[in-house]
């Protein structure tokens, strides 16, 4: 049998992260904000439809057999009664900044790992176990008083992030969980193996190909083993985080924007949705000026209402102008609606920058500069656009007809992205 023997674990617990993890957030927020759904089953969804899913549900909807994933259609079935709202974006990302100014209040945050999860590394003498329950409960109490009642958050502590987000999960709502080093695998043995960040149905069903079908089993694989089932580097890094060793951090570079949006009934004839893929293009340039990025290519997506998709992509000199890219956009859509065929009715727009570039990037070998193929009396328009749109909301400005859109369009938040304030005006 494998095992690891680090220095950590031999001098004790070995804790070095704390991770906090907010309990049935969105739900729990929209709770906060309206006093009589508290105590009751609540569900929380991107559009009012039977026929979408869940994105979050209350611990009381839970207790009674709904989850994140199921459909409301079916979840109103189950409970009769059942209350249902519209996501709103902007309130989350709200409520997450005052979370997290709590949390710092407490204990610096090392890494925001998604709208309700924050991790935080323990120091000196904060890796006593009992100094770092006492940070632990000291993080819920301040979440409790200063944000919302109806906030709850569970925190793991543990000696790697993985383990420590898994302790996070292991005891909720308003829990703490410490995994010590020194009495490894002990309670993950009581965990199903893809209750593990890392672990979904794929990897699930590799790990049972390879004759892995519970954690002992998995806590006795070699790295390399892990690394070969895995396909590459990513599953040896596991094998580290799994026994408590962080392997190292990778830093990545944005290399693209991206905006989509499921269209709803009345949006889904293609001049309709067309619009739709106009608005996402504008906002996909208001963010790169924004950020201060530009980009050499857009690749359109297009989903149908039933099973067909058709997808294209065009290149231009680097830009962040709006019109350049709402120009390319007409040929793309062209294409992608004549692959689908004659009046076709759509589903899901998705519409992405490529080949970005920032705009503090080192200077051109040659003299070349980013600005270069630019119209700079049309930059100075599309600056005065943005600036207007944020001083008095989304869409006081547009390029071309205002849409009948929903009002989060392409501010949606995702597991690994946070939506800036500013998105939710441009």
């Amino acid at each position: 049998m494998f095992s690891f023997m680090t220095h950590e674990a031999e001098n004790g617990g070995g804790l070095k992260w704390l991770y906090l993890d907010m309990n049935s957030y969105f739900a729990s927020c929209e709770q906060q904000d309206e006093p009589r759904l508290r105590g009751r089953p609540v569900i929380v969804v991107p559009v009012m439809s039977d026929h979408t899913c869940a994105i979050a549900a209350s611990a009381e909807a839970k207790a009674l057999g709904v989850k994140t994933g199921t459909r409301v259609g079916e979840a109103k079935e189950r409970i009769p009664g059942l209350l249902i709202r519209e996501a709103r974006p902007d309130r989350y990302v709200q409520f997450h900044d005052r979370i997290l100014a709590e949390v710092d209040h407490v204990i610096p945050v090392e890494k925001v790992c998604s709208i309700d999860e924050v991790a935080c590394r323990l120091m000196g003498p904060q890796r006593h176990e009992a100094v770092a329950r006492a940070l632990g409960h000291r993080i819920q109490r301040r979440i409790l008083e200063n944000v919302g009642q109806c906030l709850t958050a569970s925190i793991g502590i543990a000696p790697s992030r993985l383990l420590a987000k898994t302790a996070a999960d292991m005891k909720k709502p308003l829990g703490l969980t410490v995994l010590r080093a020194d009495t490894l695998p002990g309670a993950l043995l009581d965990l199903e193996i893809d209750e593990f960040a890392g672990i979904g149905a794929a990897m699930k069903g590799r790990l049972n190909r390879a004759g892995v079908f519970d954690v002992r089993q998995l806590w006795a694989l070699s790295p390399s083993r892990m690394r070969h089932i895995w396909g590459g580097i990513m599953g040896e890094n596991f094998c580290y985080a799994l026994h408590g060793t962080d392997p190292p951090d990778i830093e990545t570079q944005r290399s693209s924007i991206s905006h989509s949006h499921v269209l709803p009934a009345e949006l889904r004839p293609a001049p309709l949705a067309r619009a739709v893929a106009r608005r996402l293009t504008a906002k996909c340039g208001s963010r790169l000026r924004r950020m201060g990025y530009k980009c050499t290519g857009l690749h359109l997506s297009v989903r149908g209402a039933g099973s067909g998709r058709a997808a294209a992509e065009a290149r231009f000199e680097l830009t962040a102008d709006s019109f350049v890219m709402l120009h390319a956009l007409e040929g793309l859509w062209m294409q992608c609606v004549g692959t689908l065929g004659a009046q076709p009715r759509l589903r899901k727009i998705s519409v992405t920058c490529l080949g970005m570039r920032r705009l503090d990037a080192p200077p051109d070998l040659f003299g070349w500069t980013p600005d270069a193929h630019e119209d700079g009396r049309r930059m100075k328009l599309l600056s005065a656009l943005d600036g207007l749109n944020q001083r008095f909301g989304k869409d006081a400005i547009t390029i071309g007809p205002r849409t009948k859109l929903h009002g989060f369009v392409g501010a949606k938040i995702a597991f690994n992205r946070i939506p800036e304030q500013p998105e939710f005006w441009e």
